[in-house]
């Protein structure tokens, strides 16, 4: 058994700390602090590879994880820490989720609003599942300010900067509200209309690629070509979508040494 797994059988008097008060989510997980921030690493590391002793710090000093402080001013983190900072890293990673969204989440865990028996991710202010659109549906610049919450002026000044791409009508596709969150999230960490809209056209240039890359199925015109095609174009979408995330991921590691 390692050490990061293992429960220290005692500790020296002055060291000697009590479990932490269980008003924390989650709740059914041991709150007692034994782990070092070096162990409490280790443990995520398979799953988080890039997660730095700093960040830990980080989400610290920021309140949403709160380890143990023994006299000497050590941190000790209980298991029940570990999964709250592994609900946090997977909120960023999978949903893209700003911290003051995944804070709400946490204040909302801590309260135990989380229905039972439920995924605490099923919580998020965005609710997905009752408010995506179906493909191909075509949405006015009303409906998609309604299902974000973004103004309609807001959501003009998108379209005006070509990050969203509206029809003859002025209709947007049913992705535009996942676009107008994402853009809303990086307009409020400090980016500018024109950087988001840099993204838009590298997407752009992507989408180009793909669709070239299937072009002798389209041109076969048959149902059939059709559906390889479409497949194909998915599968290569999700493929070049999974080699970026690791080559950001890459690039932001290498310029933060």
């Amino acid at each position: 058994m390692t050490s990061a797994a293992r429960k220290p059988a005692a500790a020296p008097e002055a060291e000697a700390v009590e479990a932490q008060p269980e008003g924390r989510w989650p709740f059914d997980v041991p709150h007692d602090p034994y782990l070092k921030i070096g162990e409490v690493q280790s443990m995520l590391a398979a799953e988080f590879p890039l997660l730095t002793l700093s960040k830990i710090r980080h989400y610290e000093s920021i309140e949403l994880v709160h380890p143990h402080r023994t006299a000497s001013n050590q941190r000790l983190f209980s298991p029940a820490d570990c999964e709250r900072l592994r609900f946090i890293l997977r909120e960023q990673r999978d949903r893209y989720l700003p911290l003051d969204q995944i804070r709400e989440l946490l204040r909302q865990l801590d309260a135990g609003q989380q229905p039972e028996g439920t995924h605490p991710g099923r919580l998020r202010l965005i609710d997905d599942a009752a408010k995506r659109p179906q493909p191909g549906t075509r949405l006015r610049l009303t409906e998609v300010a309604d299902l974000t919450g973004v103004s309609v002026s807001d959501v003009e000044e998108m379209v005006d900067a070509g990050i969203l791409a509206a029809d003859p009508r002025g209709r947007l596709t049913a992705q535009a509200p996942d676009i107008v969150r994402f853009a809303t999230m990086l307009l409020g960490a400090g980016f500018t209309l024109r950087q988001v809209r840099s993204v838009r056209t590298s997407a752009h240039a992507h989408a180009v690629l793909v669709t070239n890359s299937i072009a002798t199925e389209r041109a076969r015109k048959s149902s059939v070509a059709r559906e390889r095609a479409i497949a194909s174009a998915t599968e290569n979408s999700t493929v070049i979508s999974q080699l970026y995330r690791a080559l950001l991921t890459e690039n932001i590691e290498v310029e933060l040494r």
